[in-house]
């Protein structure tokens, strides 16, 4: 393993220097300093290190900017940052790594502790090791389809909408479903959405992938138990021309569809033309078809937004969600949130819930609706049954409803 270390005290780079030759395996692991981001960047051509063990305080070129010029470079390897500075820039280092796809390790606050810096690079031997194992497996699941395979996808019914449902926090009661497609390579197995909806939407099949969720969930009512499912639409999507039309005349035969889907504006997409949207969102609400918004918080406007368009719900961002244990800005942004949707008679959905903490945060925090693993994954409209048989056992033995729980 090679180790660049990047300090530009020269008494500090000599003390890590030797404590990283105390701890190195011996004629594997080399080592090498740099008193710069720019003399750092120079090395690290030929050097090609592995892991970077960078301060952010430093002259010329600091450690942010250099963290910016690696990120440039799409550089793989693992960083630990070295740092005296206050714990509130460390959080938004790691944040801005995070951004730029970077592998932080975690950071070393100085001086810094031997044996705080062995078990950082024994993490990064091990996801190395691990790394070089899932190597071509990892290409393969990454790898965008081609037009052609997408093509075939969609001409072969490759595509297909998974339900992952929504419950509420107070009982535990499930209350709909949120469809998600998946599509079901014949060789490959089930590909995540990463890898075919970015393409699918650049090929302006928004709109048709909206359909196909419709009709599944007007044929999957059985399994679906009646409940309403929401169905994906960018702000593109609700003003197309004709896509409104195809889905009112879809309830001339089947009448009571408003009740069995709803439509979730993915908040992402900026809002172009608002006389056009608040056009086919009176058309739909007119039909009796509700409107939420989707990841709020996030992207363009988000109150705004919520201002123009007669949304019924709103679904509160997983990132916020999932940082509620460590972050009192994303605590006071999902407290603040929660409180909006409250003065506006709104209802609430929490996305991203992975565990039991997270499930009791949310309902302290008074919200409505919880989506996420602790409750289900995605899943086949033909498996809803059995899991919401095992979600009712849950609930009981885990005392995850409120109501009961307070009683005792």
């Amino acid at each position: 393993m090679k180790i660049l270390l990047i300090e530009d005290h020269d008494f500090q780079r000599h003390i890590l220097l030797t404590q990283l030759n105390q701890i190195i395996v011996q004629g594997t692991d080399k080592v090498m300093g740099a008193a710069s981001g720019i003399e750092a960047l120079s090395l690290m051509g030929d050097f090609q290190p592995d892991v970077l063990i960078c301060d952010l305080n430093m002259p010329e070129m600091d450690g942010i900017t250099f963290l910016s010029r690696i990120a440039e470079q799409a550089f793989s390897g693992f960083i630990i940052i070295t740092s005296a500075t206050s714990p509130k820039v460390i959080n938004a280092v790691s944040k801005m790594c995070a951004s730029y796809d970077l592998n932080l390790l975690g950071s070393l606050i100085k001086p810094a502790k031997m044996n705080v810096m062995a078990d950082l690079l024994e993490h990064a031997r091990q996801h190395q090791s691990l790394s070089i194992e899932v190597e071509s497996y990892s290409s393969l699941c990454t790898e965008k389809l081609s037009l052609t395979t997408l093509q075939q996808a969609l001409d072969q019914r490759w595509l297909i909408p998974y339900f992952q449902p929504l419950v509420k926090l107070e009982t535990g009661e499930w209350v709909g479903c949120e469809a998600l497609i998946r599509l079901e390579h014949p060789t490959l197995g089930v590909i995540v959405p990463d890898r075919f909806l970015p393409q699918l939407s650049a090929m302006g099949k928004d709109a048709e992938l909206a359909m196909l969720s419709i009709h599944y969930i007007i044929k999957h009512q059985k399994q679906l138990c009646q409940r309403k499912v929401a169905v994906n639409i960018t702000p593109d999507t609700l003003v197309l021309d004709g896509f409104v039309d195809q889905v009112l005349m879809l309830t001339n035969e089947h009448h009571s569809l408003s009740s069995h889907l709803y439509f979730e504006i993915t908040e992402s997409n900026a809002l172009k033309d608002t006389g056009r949207a608040l056009e086919a969102a009176s058309r739909l609400g007119m039909h009796g078809f509700k409107l939420s918004i989707d990841d709020f918080g996030t992207g363009y406007s988000s109150l705004k937004q919520l201002e123009t368009l007669p949304f019924e719900s709103l679904k509160l961002d997983m990132s916020f969600i999932q940082a509620l244990p460590t972050s009192r800005t994303a605590h006071a942004i999902v407290e603040s949130s929660l409180l909006l949707t409250q003065r506006l008679r709104l209802t609430s959905v929490a996305e991203g819930i992975e565990n039991q903490s997270l499930w009791h945060q949310l309902q302290q925090l008074d919200c409505d609706l919880a989506q996420g693993y602790f409750i289900a994954a995605p899943m086949h409209a033909n498996m809803l049954s059995t899991w919401h048989n095992e979600w009712q056992y849950k609930v009981r033995h885990l005392n995850l409803d409120l109501l009961h729980t307070t009683e005792r």
